[in-house]
Order: C-alpha cells, then sequence, then structure tokens
C-alpha cells in the first residue's frame, strides 16, 4: 500500500480503521455489486485507498468482472489470483454479475484525514 500511493497518489494515510472483507460471489445467488464509490455514505469520509485481492481462479468462474468507471470509459482489473489492486476510494466501480461458478476476494480500507 505505501510503496503504491507514493508512486501513484501520494494520499496522507495513517489507519486501516475497518476489518478486512471476505468476499463470496457465486452464480447461484446472481451475484454482483453494482456502480458505488468506497468512499463512504457521509460527507467526512476518511477513507482514503480501497484494496481488493483475487483470491479465486479466473477459470472456476465467469462473469464477476471488478470495473472501473473512467471518465465514461469503463476499465477491466486484472482477474489473475493473487492480484492486488489499489485505487482511490472515491472511483466508481462494480462487479458484474456471475453467471457461473464462484468468486472470493479480500477487501480493506485505508484511512487518513479528510480530503481538504
Amino acid at each position: 500500500m505505501k510503496t503504491s500511493n507514493k508512486e501513484m497518489w501520494g494520499f496522507h494515510i495513517t489507519t486501516m480503521e475497518d476489518s478486512l472483507q471476505y468476499t463470496e460471489y457465486n452464480s447461484e445467488e446472481q451475484g454482483h455489486y453494482d456502480w458505488h464509490m468506497d468512499f463512504g455514505g457521509y460527507n467526512s469520509s476518511t477513507r482514503k485507498l480501497s484494496m481488493v485481492v483475487q483470491l479465486s481462479d479466473p477459470a472456476e468462474y465467469e462473469g464477476g468482472s471488478l470495473e472501473f468507471m473512467i471518465n465514461r470509459s469503463i476499465l477491466e482489473a486484472p482477474k489473475d489470483r493473487g492480484t492486488v489492486i489499489f485505487f482511490p476510494s472515491y472511483l466508481t466501480h462494480r462487479v458484474t454479475q456471475l453467471t457461473k461458478g464462484k468468486r472470493n476476494s479480500l477487501v480493506c480500507w485505508f484511512h487518513g484525514p479528510t480530503f481538504v
């Protein structure tokens, strides 16, 4: 996190306040997560960076893509097992609907003073 933050954003990060979140998406429950930001639902959110770790082999599922909306373009994150993806918590993203299998990921958020 420190290396990525230093090279990409330079946010003032102080803590990892939230618990790690283990997420399981499966096709039986039509697993997905619609467009959202991790920034939080309040004006003074302290979330600065989000991290997603891909735990599943992409050959084990279909759909379930982590996508980002950047300037009206949709970009898909790599799916390789073990890939760690950092992004600003204010970036709009989603996980598309799973159509087959199961996808697991680990998510956490890094905090710092509110943006000024």
